[in-house]
């Protein structure tokens, strides 16, 4: 009597067996537990803070209410004397910034700095008084806004936020991996089946509306990551590469990187105004560059 070969031992869950390829499904679920148990602290914080930044209009319109609204007696001064009263409030200061007002009964609201440190400074429109100067830094929506992107903590705070971000796309994708059912067609996939009735419906109707929640967060955290420090600094550098030459984004890739942008700034607008600009370096008389073509350009 022939003796039977012994049957193969089954090839466990999340290990290679025929028709399983890598990775598993086990492997994939504890990506996605992990992932999730890490990003989604970060993930409720980045919604929180970015939900009250999504309002900085109303919130800062709020905040300037005392500054609105002001009695205007006589002509409007120039944008170049409105900024000259803010450089003269601020001692060792240059114009960096000028706030066009929405309306003209509102204090205009002049950005000067020294350095990396700039001050928001309200200057009456008629008068040239200073009704009020803030450190830029301090002001409320400043700080919500470091808080959504750096936690408060510079530089790892940043690259913590980049890290959870990345991390939450790793669980989405994943989660997507483990929900999307094999060979049932789009119906109660991409559209739910209205006329399918009981739990089926309540199940199509949870399992869709994931299925889109989880594209819209993929956009809002990819469009979010490039101002995030590595995410930022790799962008800009494939960019420089396809268009063959240095890219400046409108944007800033961290709080660092602003500061050192808001210092080149400065520099710059101090080379220009310095006595011996444009002649260099020899000692004959330059005046001060003007602020007289901020009114062309204001009208403009």
């Amino acid at each position: 009597m022939r003796a039977s070969a012994p049957a193969a031992a089954p090839a466990s869950p999340g290990g290679p067996g025929p028709g399983r390829g890598w990775p598993g499904y086990p492997t994939i679920w504890r990506w996605h537990f992990y992932a999730g148990l890490f990003c989604l602290p970060f993930v409720l914080w980045l919604s929180v803070t970015g939900s009250i930044y999504l309002f900085r209009p109303q919130i800062e319109t709020l905040i300037d209410r005392p500054y609105t609204h002001l009695p205007l007696d006589g002509a409007r001064a120039s944008a170049a004397r409105q900024a000259d009263a803010a450089v003269r409030a601020v001692p060792g200061s240059v114009l960096h910034r000028y706030q066009l007002p929405e309306r003209p009964d509102e204090a205009v609201q002049v950005i000067v700095g020294a350095g990396t440190t700039e001050t928001r400074v309200y200057v009456h429109p008629n008068t040239l008084a200073v009704l009020h100067t803030v450190d830029e830094d301090s002001r409320l929506m400043r700080i919500i806004f470091r808080l959504h992107g750096e936690l408060l903590i510079g530089t790892p705070g940043s690259y913590l936020v980049e890290l959870a971000a990345s991390w939450a796309i790793v669980m989405i994708l994943s989660g997507l991996v483990l929900w999307w059912p094999r060979g049932s067609g789009l119906a109660g996939v991409v559209y739910p089946r209205l006329r399918a009735g009981g739990r089926r419906f309540w199940r199509d109707l949870h399992g869709v509306t994931g299925l889109w929640v989880s594209v819209f967060a993929l956009a809002l955290l990819i469009s979010g990551l490039p101002w995030a420090a590595s995410w930022g600094s790799y962008l800009k550098a494939i960019r420089t590469v396809a268009e063959g030459r240095v890219v400046r984004q409108d944007w800033s890739a961290g709080n660092a990187a602003e500061l050192r942008a808001r210092g080149a700034a400065d520099a710059g607008t101090r080379a220009m105004v310095g006595a011996h600009a444009e002649h260099g370096g020899m000692t004959m008389a330059h005046p001060a560059v003007s602020d007289v073509p901020l009114d062309r350009l204001i009208a403009t």
